[in-house]
């Protein structure tokens, strides 16, 4: 077994301190859910004390306690200290004569500490923020069945400490999907009323009217799939996703996709090359999978350099249909690869003729295709080399 340096220890516990701090949960309120687990603990194992404990830098935080009145501790070796050093359950059956707490003020004290047995409480990335602990304050043994009911409740300790952090992470992302689109709002409709003035004093100049009509109705474009996507979003949340199959061509669907994204893709001297395979059918509902398909290659557009080129190819395999949109543009990093199809997330790549993202794009792709009985997954060589989608979809004859 490797031996860790103390200039290793001192990096684990760096980054073992800011995955505590991370939870945000030192030094808030009380939580009636955690004070009954501690409660239920000492009642079932028959000891006078339970604490769920979190250990900072220099300090042992409870963030419940039964039978115990202090708040927190400075942090000293021997205890919960070496619980976060621990893999896994950690026993004290005699303070007193452990080695390990022989000079803990806990058991030298007043106190009288005897017995000590602990969990830690580890997140799923594998750090340690604190223990779940029973104290006795005369020596004892722990039966496997307590052992186990200890177990069992670190565990629902920490499931309510990852949904409070994943319900606290989503409320941030939410209000930053909403900044966003606010901004990505404004912007078009800052627009609007400046070209209506413009087209009041260029009435009778007909192309300056044309072009800034065009833009207008750019504008307005922009806004409606802002809020079409948000909505979509909204839907699938409340688990609204309705499909209305029917046997499609899928080569004929694409095709026609690619079709309306052309001029888009012109614009910016890019080029789509549409390489279909005849006569492919399935059941899908062709609303949404035309959303699928125009999400993807208009994400291609959207990021792709200017003058590059776009593939779009429809295949079969092992009786499915399969759909690959690949592009020449910035390609994923190993941060994009952890964070795709997740919601109100984006990814490094910015688009490269300041088109707007939602961040919602590829995540409402995922459910579809998923809805359909299909999957998605993306292949990229790194930064810089490119990115492809491919779509597998459950095939008819």
């Amino acid at each position: 077994m490797a031996i860790q340096t103390d200039q290793e220890l001192v990096s684990v516990e760096e980054e073992r301190v800011k995955a505590l701090h991370r939870y945000d949960i030192l030094d808030t309120p009380p939580d009636n859910t955690f004070d009954k687990l501690t409660k239920l603990a000492a009642k079932l194992i028959n000891v006078p004390v339970a604490v769920i404990s979190l250990v900072d830098t220099h300090r042992v935080w409870f963030k419940s306690k039964y039978g115990l009145d202090v708040q927190q501790m400075e942090r000293e070796e021997g205890l919960c200290a070496n619980v976060v050093l621990a893999d896994d359950f950690y026993l004290i059956e005699d303070a007193a004569n452990d080695p390990r707490t022989l000079s803990h003020k806990l058991v030298v004290g007043p106190f009288g500490l005897r017995f000590y047995a602990a969990f830690p409480l580890k997140t799923k990335d594998g750090f340690n923020l604190g223990s779940f602990c029973i104290i006795d304050k005369i020596p004892r043994t722990i039966s496997a069945e307590e052992q186990e009911i200890l177990k069992d409740l670190r565990d629902i300790v920490m499931d309510q400490i990852e949904l409070k952090l994943a319900s606290r992470l989503s409320l941030a992302q939410r209000n930053q999907i909403l900044n966003r689109t606010a901004h990505d709002l404004k912007n078009p409709l800052t627009t609007i009323p400046v070209r209506a003035d413009l087209i009041k004093l260029k009435k009778n100049d007909h192309l300056v009217v044309d072009a800034m009509c065009d833009q207008i109705k750019i504008a307005s474009l922009n806004m409606v799939s802002i809020i079409d996507e948000l909505l979509q979003s909204g839907s699938m949340e409340a688990g609204e996703i309705r499909l209305l199959l029917i046997k499609l061509n899928v080569s004929y669907l694409v095709s026609n996709v690619v079709a309306m994204n052309q001029p888009l893709a012109e614009r910016k001297g890019q080029v789509i090359h549409f390489t279909p395979e005849m006569d492919i059918y399935i059941n899908a509902d062709e609303g949404k999978l035309n959303e699928v398909i125009d999400n993807l290659i208009n994400n291609a557009i959207k990021y792709a350099p200017l003058n590059t080129n776009i593939y779009v190819r429809v295949s079969t395999l092992n009786g499915k249909a399969v759909i690959e949109i690949e592009d020449e543009g910035p390609g994923l990093t190993a941060d994009d690869k952890m964070q795709l199809f997740q919601r109100f997330t984006r990814l490094s790549a910015q688009p490269t003729a300041g088109e707007h993202s939602t961040g919602l794009g590829l995540s409402i792709v995922k459910v579809l295709v998923e809805a359909h009985g299909g999957w998605i997954f993306a292949e990229s060589e790194g930064e810089n080399k490119g990115a492809k989608f491919t779509v597998q979809l459950p095939g008819v004859k």
